[in-house]
């Protein structure tokens, strides 16, 4: 049976589903918490085969939390890691921006965001009939963030 969303409520799902396809396609996510993210495989990949080996993922890990022991004393305070998320959180906001911002003129007009919601859409709706039914959802898998 194939459940069509109504317009009340396909924001709210179509949001739902973004975030759980985000969530489905990081792989790395469900083997090691704390791993997540689009493209986290490949940034953890360091010689590019497909691979990430367990020296690949701790090279990856310490270059991840360079500056997390901002004063080097060997500890990380309270104090530290906050201001190490903070930084990490604007990065990711930029990088998302950046990525939203195809002409790279420094802002998202409406036409650009909704280029990204009507390709997503799209990569959703997998059977191409312009409607995202119950069987097109994105699946979480147990563990994944």
């Amino acid at each position: 049976m194939t459940t069509t969303l109504n317009s009340r409520s396909w924001r709210s799902a179509l949001l739902g589903a973004m975030v759980g396809a985000l969530a489905s396609l990081s792989v790395a996510a469900v083997a090691v918490p704390g791993w997540h993210g689009p493209g986290l495989f490949e940034r953890a990949d360091g010689n590019g085969d497909g691979v990430v080996t367990r020296a690949e993922a701790q090279a990856y890990r310490q270059a991840d939390q360079a500056g997390l022991d901002a004063n080097r004393d060997g500890f990380v305070s309270f104090e530290e890691m906050k201001a190490f998320r903070e930084a990490k959180r604007e990065q990711r906001a930029r990088d998302r921006f950046t990525r939203l911002d195809d002409n790279g003129d420094g802002r998202v007009s409406l036409a650009e965001f909704n280029e990204r919601f009507n390709r997503l859409f799209d990569y959703l709706d997998r059977n191409g009939d312009g409607a995202i039914s119950q069987d097109e959802r994105p699946r979480h898998r147990h563990g994944a963030h």
